[in-house]
């Protein structure tokens, strides 16, 4: 497929240069317009009004990129011929129009549009073509910071690589980080805080918040790609509370003009969603954070998911949690009980985000708690088991010290885990704790159980099972992966069974089908 780019520089007051742009299904393009502004650039309005096959049409929000340049960016979700019009106070900008736009086959098995949440099953994902969703987070906040004076960003690509081989499909990553406290300054060469360029121009000590960088937005453009190419969606937090940023002053013009910018530059990359803020539980304002929850809605004209991290007060006020597509938890030692309590308010995904600390195989000043692998591997078990999702947290690449290798040993436990489950109809399998005694098991009773079982036994009810002398069952060794299938006395419906003691002190998973 040729695809030919737009770079129709729009000389005052000429339209597109003619020809046919290609594009694939959810793939995103950059329309590309060149024009002087009299003021600031960043306060320009524009638009792309997009019609497409059987009545589609979409509004979407242009942005500047430097140099005179604006783009609208654009992906569409529906094969055929589409057309742009362009709308914008400034003239040079204004009437714009291209007919040959063609949005093509999806090619790419990676990339599926946008996530959403299963309207038939709302406790889990989606893709927007139908495609399950099967949530392996991890958290690399620093991620769009590493190594970004290197033209072909190699530790960036390294880390995304190495996330889409061990099966993480969603990163934790921030717009922006300043630096951290336990690792002020550069103590070392794997140290990328504070960063070399920002969101504004000027520094993050004297910014001027009147005006974007570009620079900064390029480079941040480059991760999304990347990470769109391997099929792993970024869960972008607009503000982070506790990493010494020196964001635009609460209520302001630059503090909304920051919040429609990026998110005009983001909405057409099919694999974002948004979060108001890491640590958003520190913004007491929840007038604040509402109004700026309804300036992403009404800016994102995709309508990507929204969830604010850890801001108990917003998810439990009814007229605040409707404005959130899931909920994002962290840090408690309730994780069970916790989705239970969710989800009982509301029927929407839960996701903890940060419940255990893996310590790094090489020691650098990071975050002051520090787990092993097998207890970060056991709160997950507990956390999905219990119908919730979670993000694999690791020293050396969360924050600001960034760096892969050798590769942490969670990780391909966590694999382990996302293949065990993944296998199954999770997203019709709920908790159901009554069925056993000795573990906690997510069930779709009478068809399929997973049970975790840190001790030697567990005792399941299996009285619903349809069809008993079709069951079969096997233990998983959630450290190895090692599998031993289970005989079953056909006649029983209470099972007591033996964890293999060749499991040691690993916990296992039961699943019985």
């Amino acid at each position: 497929m040729k695809k030919l780019s737009v770079v129709a520089a729009v000389v005052l007051g000429c339209g597109l240069a003619a020809g046919a742009t290609d594009i694939e299904l959810y793939h995103s393009h950059d329309f590309t317009f060149q024009a002087t502004a009299p003021g600031n650039p960043f306060d320009v309005n524009l638009a792309g009004e997009f019609s497409g096959p059987l009545g589609a049409h979409i509004r979407v929000p242009g942005f500047y990129d430097g140099g005179g340049r604006w783009i609208i960016r654009f992906s569409p979700n529906r094969e055929g011929d589409w057309s742009l019009l362009t709308v914008s106070p400034m003239a040079a900008l204004n009437g714009k129009t291209e007919a040959g736009i063609h949005c093509v086959p999806n090619r790419h098995n990676a990339i599926h549009g946008g996530l959403q949440v299963d309207p038939a099953h709302p406790y889990h994902f989606v893709y927007e073509d139908g495609t399950r969703y099967f949530l392996l987070g991890y958290e690399a906040d620093w991620l769009w910071g590493a190594d970004m004076q290197d033209p072909d960003r190699k530790l960036m690509r390294r880390l995304i690589d190495q996330m889409a081989d061990r099966g993480f499909n969603h990163v934790i990553v921030n717009v922006y980080g300043h630096d951290t406290g336990w690792s002020k300054g550069r103590k070392h060469a794997w140290d990328w805080g504070p960063a070399p360029v920002y969101p504004w121009e000027g520094t993050n000590e004297q910014p001027d918040h009147s005006r974007l960088n570009p620079k900064f937005f390029q480079l941040y453009d480059r991760m999304m790609t990347e990470l769109r190419s391997k099929g792993i969606v970024a869960h972008n937090m607009l503000k982070v509370y506790n990493k010494q940023v020196n964001w635009p002053e609460k209520y302001s013009r630059d503090e909304e003009r920051y919040f429609r910018y990026v998110v005009a530059r983001y909405q057409a990359y099919s694999n974002v969603v948004w979060d108001f803020s890491k640590e958003a539980h520190n913004e007491r304002d929840v007038g604040l954070q509402r109004r700026l929850m309804e300036l992403v809605r009404s800016t994102d004209n995709y309508r990507r998911l929204l969830t604010t991290h850890d801001d108990d007060v917003f998810y439990w006020t009814p007229e605040f949690n409707k404005l959130l597509d899931f909920r994002t938890d962290q840090q408690h030692s309730f994780w069970p009980e916790m989705i239970a309590f969710d989800r009982a308010i509301r029927r929407y995904p839960v996701l903890n985000s940060e419940f255990g600390y893996e310590r790094g195989v090489d020691t650098y000043p990071s975050y002051k708690t520090l787990h092993d692998w097998q207890e970060q591997l056991r709160r997950a078990w507990l956390i999905y088991i219990a119908g919730g999702y979670g993000v694999y947290y690791y020293h050396n690449t969360a924050w600001d010290v960034v760096k892969p290798d050798p590769e942490p040993p969670g990780m391909q436990r966590f694999q382990l885990l996302k293949d065990t489950l993944a296998a199954l109809p999770y997203w019709r399998m709920e908790p159901h704790n009554e069925l056993a005694v000795g573990g906690s098991c997510l069930a779709e009773p009478g068809r399929v159980y997973a049970c975790y079982v840190e001790g030697n036994q567990i005792t399941l009810n299996l009285l619903a099972m349809d069809a008993p002398e079709k069951v079969q069952a096997e233990w998983v060794d959630t450290w190895t992966g090692k599998r031993e299938p289970v005989k079953l006395n056909r006649a029983q419906v209470y099972r007591q069974l033996k964890k293999p003691e060749s499991f040691g002190a690993a916990p296992a998973v039961l699943v019985v089908r």
